[in-house]
């Protein structure tokens, strides 16, 4: 059993670790893509840009591992009953069992590394990587700033805003919109056909230019109060002088599961005070969302085990590029039933815990279908290769 063991594990490592680097690699190819950017246009520091990239490897490499694990298992089964190993391990009495636990193990292991990596690495490098970008913007405040893009920096702060182009001549964006207040239930909006950035005492001010604010007239939110402008300003914090370490970022996804834990608790006191009870619940619902996303994509290492074992030992042509084939396809639809579930929860349509237990729910109970159905072929299978014999022993027997 134990060189068994040994063996699957020698041929599982080496896909593993590779596809682990090809998942990485491409989920992070976007941040690569726009780290670079900001070297080009910004002028940022490359050690900066360096150190951003490592904050940012934690989040792909949690999304990583399942994946990973998956293309191994169908790759390594893939191999051996391509060379018909599964043929001969068969002949020498090994059963089923004996070849899935230890891929099982492995997967409950990787599982626990996962979880790992989403409770203690993740917020730590969130954390690091918003306090990074905080610190960069005192020195680039143009780091910001990005043509018809929402800008999500201040979003803890309750802002966020953006400009459609900037003015050739006057260096001023165009069509500047801000989203105010938008934590605390009665947001405000501001439309403002220019704006201009500038700095007094150290902060930067959002000058805006000719535009109109809509904000809640009352408290239901039933009617909105119009007010036009030639010009206003506007704090946007973007200088302020914060050491990394004091910074404490408040959006759930950066939480620690303890803390997580308690921020929901804390919001569901707030609920019946709330002005805004439905707002309150969906912010809810949103936290729940990344509370039991934080067990169930750990837990996505050992369901996707269970479906990659069976679909593995299907393999009999094409081996490792069906295998392949087959990882991406069960990878797709996995993390789009992933998707669904996130949206359903946060909209409260379906509950969150059910909501992100989905995907592995659903790709559970098709790897447990399987598993029962090359079980049962193989007994099937045995009982034929028994009758089929049975007709050359009788005739030996006659003969003699």
């Amino acid at each position: 059993m134990r060189i068994l063991a040994r063996y699957i594990l020698k041929e599982f490592f080496p896909p593993f670790i590779i596809a682990l680097i090809c998942f990485t690699l491409m989920l992070i190819f976007n941040d690569l893509f726009r780290l670079t950017k900001l070297f080009v246009q910004k002028g940022v520091s490359p050690l900066y840009l360096l150190e951003l990239l490592i904050y940012v490897m934690p989040a792909t490499v949690v999304l990583s591992i399942p994946m990973a694990a998956l293309v191994a298992i169908l790759l390594a089964l893939g191999r051996f009953s391509t060379d018909n190993e599964i043929v001969a391990m068969k002949a020498h009495g090994i059963a089923f069992h004996q070849l899935m636990l230890p891929l099982l193990g492995i997967a409950v292991v990787l599982s626990i590394v996962d979880l790992v990596l989403i409770d203690y690495a993740l917020p730590r490098a969130n954390l690091a990587y918003a306090s990074l970008q905080r610190d960069i913007r005192r020195h680039k405040p143009a780091f910001v700033l990005e043509e018809a893009t929402v800008m999500k920096e201040l979003e803890t702060e309750g802002k966020l805003w953006m400009y459609e182009s900037t003015d050739k001549e006057s260096g001023r964006m165009l069509n500047v919109r801000i989203w105010d207040n938008i934590w605390s239930g009665r947001p405000r909006f501001s439309d403002a056909q220019e704006a201009s950035l500038g700095f007094e005492n150290g902060r930067a001010m959002l000058t805006l230019y000719d535009g109109l604010t809509y904000e809640p007239a009352t408290s239901n939110l039933d009617e909105f109060r119009v007010t036009k402008f030639q010009q206003q300003q506007l704090a946007l914090q973007l200088t302020e002088d914060l050491e990394r370490s004091a910074f404490q970022n408040q959006n759930p996804r950066s939480m620690p599961i303890s803390q997580l834990k308690a921020f929901i608790g804390t919001l569901k006191s707030t609920v019946p005070n709330s002005k805004n009870e439905e707002y309150t619940l969906k912010k809810i619902r949103s936290a729940e969302v990344e509370y039991y996303k934080k067990f169930s994509i750990p837990f996505a290492c050992f369901v996707l085990g269970v479906i990659g074992i069976p679909l593995g030992l299907m393999v009999k042509k094409g081996g490792r590029m069906l295998g392949f084939g087959l990882g991406l396809a069960v990878i797709v639809v996995y993390y789009l039933l992933l998707q669904i579930g996130q949206n359903t929860g946060i909209n409260g349509t379906l509950p969150p815990a059910f909501a992100m237990w989905l995907p592995n729910i659903v790709i559970g109970v098709f790897g447990i279908g399987f598993n029962f159905w090359v079980i049962a072929e193989g007994k099937i299978r045995a009982w034929q290769d028994r009758d089929s014999r049975l007709p050359l022993i009788v005739s030996r027997k006659a003969e003699s």
